[in-house]
């Protein structure tokens, strides 16, 4: 299993969304929304990616801008 590397870290940051983020993914803690959201961030990129691929590959036309 591969480590992980947890920092300490200070941030400023928009408590409003903070707390939308919180509710959205029913997260007890804000660390725990914000580990949350960059996991949905980082899935969106793969999935991106997958798409750019295919797209390349003429299999897949856009429907909505």
């Amino acid at each position: 299993m591969r480590s992980v590397h947890v920092r300490d870290k200070h941030l400023r940051l928009n408590q409003d969304k903070l707390e939308r983020v919180k509710s959205i993914l029913a997260s007890a803690t804000e660390t725990e929304a914000l580990e949350g959201a960059m996991d949905l961030v980082l899935a969106e990129a793969e999935i991106l990616k997958t798409l750019r691929r295919i797209k390349e590959k003429g299999r897949i036309k856009r429907l909505f801008d």
